[in-house]
């Protein structure tokens, strides 16, 4: 028995303990993880920007009117596919905030900017074929920059976080950019306002999303690479492949409705299919990292068996929480979520460090998470001990030390 509880006990701030199971040593202290005042100050000050180049472009208050519930029901739309891509592992509400004001206010005061000085040297045909493309995708890939220091690069994983970050600040972006062009197009008669509408809102409310996701999945390979020295080709591709989407997609206009069915079928239909099947391949692999991880942190004691039973798939934390909110109320289910959390995020955080992706401080934040795990279970004793006998229990197994002897 000494034994086992040594080998169990190589577990970051993991202790044996003379009479029973080893427990942890509370000395670090999990906290927010702050997303950095400069950035949130610049975009402020882009979002200030940004209305009052959109009330000044829009010279009829009855086309914005229009186009402000329309552009956002087609966004939402657009958003939930995200959140849905998100659930293993759900990134900071703050930090996805952050990626839509990014998009919707730096991004676009950037890109207005630099196009317009552009058209009065190369044309506005050029621009709005090359020079635009390039211009916008790296206004909306550069959150991805901002996702890769300080403490935020923790969050960040891999692929399925790519694009789940580069996707909200390309909505944000097509939000104010959806927004002029349909309330400008009202202005030009109900007929105008409506082929508008059908076609940026309805057939095509993924174009912008679909263009920078490009840059997500390169980044999201790279950090999942790191021990590649020419991973930086990833987003360098990722760049090119979303300006060469969003080229093929404004030239498009120029040849008339014809030209963007053309391309429209033949392209981006495919394209977007293709990003969804890659999407879905990532989104099982976290589920497999989750399930593969159970067993070991069952072994280590962090969770019961019951447990992991419960956090083994999306259908079933599903059910513990709605059953847990009939009982408990909101308060458990709420402990419950940060239950669920801490779980998932340890596992993934494990799975990093024993694949040799694993973050610097890789030591200290597991510790971090082992304590949020602890005060999140303390915080739903009650929700967790009504249901911790009805849940398929998940056999322990005897995985390698994170230390890796």
């Amino acid at each position: 028995m000494s034994e086992d509880r040594s080998e169990r006990s190589v577990e970051p701030r993991l202790t044996p303990s003379a009479s029973g199971p080893p427990q942890f040593q509370p000395s670090v202290r999990r906290q927010a993880r702050s997303t950095g005042a400069p950035i949130a100050v610049l975009i402020l000050l882009a979002v200030l920007a940004a209305g009052v180049l959109l009330i000044e472009g829009v010279r009829h208050p009855a086309g914005l009117i229009t186009a402000v519930p329309l552009t956002a029901a087609a966004m939402a739309v657009v958003l939930a596919c995200y959140f849905w891509l998100d659930r293993w592992e759900p990134e900071p509400s703050r930090l996805l905030l952050l990626a839509f004001l990014w998009g919707a206010s730096v991004a676009i005061v950037a890109s207005l900017v630099l196009e317009l000085a552009s058209s009065e040297v190369l044309g506005r045909g050029l621009v709005l074929v090359v020079v635009g493309p390039a211009i916008e995708e790296a206004a909306k890939g550069a959150f991805l920059l901002v996702m890769l220091t300080g403490a935020r690069r923790r969050e960040f994983d891999g692929v399925v976080d790519g694009l789940v970050y580069s996707g909200f600040a390309a909505v944000g972006f097509a939000f104010v950019e959806d927004i002029g062009y349909v309330a400008q197009s009202f202005s030009q008669g109900t007929e105008t306002g409506v082929a508008t509408v059908v076609l940026r809102l309805v057939l095509a409310p993924f174009a912008h999303p679909l263009f920078t996701s490009m840059i997500g999945l390169g980044v999201g390979l790279a950090v999942s690479r790191p021990q590649q020295p020419a991973r930086w080709r990833y987003p360098l591709i990722g760049y090119l492949a979303a300006v060469t989407l969003h080229a093929l997609w404004n030239g498009s206009l120029t040849f008339g409705f014809a030209g963007y069915l053309l391309v429209y079928v033949l392209i981006m239909a495919p394209v977007f299919l293709a990003a969804l099947l890659i999407a879905r391949h990532h989104r099982r692999r976290e589920r497999d990292v989750v399930r593969r991880q159970l067993p070991e942190l069952v072994y280590y004691r962090l969770i019961t068996p019951a447990e992991a039973g419960w956090l083994a798939s999306i259908t079933a934390r599903r059910a513990w929480l709605r059953s847990v909110t009939a009982r408990s109320g909101k308060a458990g289910a709420l402990a419950l979520r940060d239950f669920q959390a801490a779980a998932t995020e340890l596992a993934f955080l494990r799975d990093r460090v024993q694949r040799g992706v694993g973050p610097a401080d890789a030591y200290d934040l597991h510790a971090e998470l082992v304590q949020a795990l602890r005060i999140n279970r303390a915080r739903a004793a009650q929700p967790l001990a009504e249901h911790a006998r009805s849940a398929p229990p998940v056999r322990p197994v005897r995985p390698p030390s994170l230390s890796g002897r």
